[in-house]
């Protein structure tokens, strides 16, 4: 029998810490779609008895709910994601430490199944708008997105999706932030929230929606009783919003990978 080489031990070193690496973030990036599934079937299935029996209540007592029923709750979709976040930073990390992971596998396994989780919410959230639009139509009412995005072609739709993903995972990796900072940073890791509340409130400008983003775009016709937020139009308005959510979503990213390489993350 051979005895390995220093070079082939160094090797042998850094293929198991690369395994290892990619177990850890496949664990972290497992667990937060498992999470996203769970929340999304509890939220997804509430939102459709909610949406369903507003459009249809209004159809049978005679009224136009003229906008999205989605729309009007401001972007209810955002604060489940940021619970989501919120979890994996706080219940995953403990974890992920104690079983021998990195700041670094934490990291890409929190980026990774976030992007998930928001793609699948993104693509739900733009389906359910069609499926509203569709509904409303079919009942004889107007229905029309409160502000947001370009939404009247393929293409737009498409980018309303891709939109809506960049935003939710946003939300996602922001949950992430608070919930070290939190953790980790007791009473003066929770003010971080207010600075880690930027890429949100920039996610909410780029696409017009939630809370931030449909009051940036409230116009007075003429006065505050006539106020309204009218939809976006043009293809330069889709591609700015775009640009500027994807911006969000990479400040998020790194505002988490800042954290994580400064907290003190150890096993308790």
């Amino acid at each position: 029998m051979t005895t390995p080489t220093v070079e082939e031990t160094t090797m042998a070193r850094t293929d198991l810490a690369r395994a290892a690496h990619v177990r850890g973030v496949r664990g972290v990036a497992r667990r937060l779609r498992g999470s996203g599934l769970t929340v999304g079937l509890w939220f997804w299935g509430l939102y459709a008895l909610y949406a369903v029996g507003i459009t249809v209540g209004n159809a049978a007592a005679g009224n136009d709910l003229e906008i999205s029923a989605l729309d009007a709750t401001l972007g209810a979709t955002r604060w489940p994601m940021i619970a989501i976040g919120v979890i994996a930073s706080s219940a995953i990390l403990t974890l992920h430490v104690a079983a021998g992971g990195s700041r670094r596998s934490m990291f890409e396994g929190v980026l990774r199944g976030s992007v998930v989780v928001g793609a699948g919410f993104g693509v739900v959230t733009t389906l359910a708008l069609l499926g509203e639009g569709l509904l409303s139509t079919s009942l004889g009412m107007t229905w029309r997105r409160l502000g947001a995005l370009p939404f009247d072609s393929p293409l737009t739709v498409l980018g309303t999706t891709v939109a809506e993903a960049l935003a939710l995972a946003t939300y996602a990796l922001v949950g992430a932030c608070i919930g070290i900072g939190f953790t980790y940073g007791g009473a003066r890791g929770t003010l971080l929230i207010v600075p880690l509340a930027l890429p949100a409130v920039l996610a909410d400008v780029a696409t017009r929606t939630g809370v931030i983003g449909t009051i940036a775009n409230v116009e007075l016709r003429p006065d505050i009783d006539h106020a309204e937020v009218p939809p976006a139009e043009g293809l330069l308005t889709l591609l700015l919003g775009l640009g500027g959510v994807a911006v969000a979503a990479l400040l998020a990213a790194v505002l988490l990978r800042a954290l994580l390489r400064t907290a003190p993350v150890r096993a308790r």
